[in-house]
């Protein structure tokens, strides 16, 4: 059972080994976050979601990365792996676009990626289980959406809303796959 969670344990372990030694080494880290708009910027669409610039910071993500996350690994660690990785590319890339310029870092985007993913699943898929699941994530987790808005220079809400938009998009992606599956099993029955 433990191991079906293990690559949202290992996230999680990795954000926070990266910063213990991203703080001995004074944030030297800090300089590969989403920088929009500049080639020096580029590797932090992947590396950003790893980067976290204060210890409230990764305290504030780790929760609800570690909880959106094993929900994604109970339903299939595949699905886990598909919506972290588009997620964090295409959340990246919207922030390297769109976002203001300033140093994005954190796995907020990635966490709001997994919101919207499992959040409007049930609108797009129309079944019993993504209902209950998607009631559940708005419930616990709905609040957050307010992050979206600008309310604090130092909080990047764009980061926010591009993962809540790659999140969703993928949800879309996702259950079109699946509807797709289940029509050509239909077709070959």
């Amino acid at each position: 059972m433990l191991k079906r969670f293990t690559p949202i344990i290992a996230l999680v372990a990795l954000c926070w080994a990266v910063f213990v030694v991203n703080n001995l080494l004074n944030g030297a880290f800090n300089q590969f976050g989403i920088i929009p708009r500049q080639i020096a910027g580029l590797p932090g669409i992947v590396l950003a979601p790893l980067l976290h610039g204060s210890l409230h910071h990764i305290l504030a993500n780790t929760v609800p990365l570690f909880i959106l996350g094993a929900i994604l690994c109970a339903r299939s660690q595949r699905e886990f792996y598909f919506v972290t990785l588009a997620g964090t590319v295409f959340g990246g890339v919207l922030i390297w676009l769109f976002a203001r310029t300033a140093n994005h870092l954190g796995a907020s985007g990635l966490i709001f990626c997994y919101f919207g993913y499992l959040a409007s699943l049930a609108f797009f898929t129309r079944t019993f289980g993504t209902l209950v699941l998607s009631i559940l994530c708005i419930l616990f987790y709905g609040g957050m959406v307010k992050g979206i808005l600008p309310m604090s220079a130092a909080i990047s809400w764009e980061s926010h809303a591009a993962g809540l938009i790659a999140g969703i998009v993928l949800a879309w992606l996702s259950s079109n796959e699946t509807k797709k599956r289940r029509g050509v099993l239909a077709v070959s029955s």
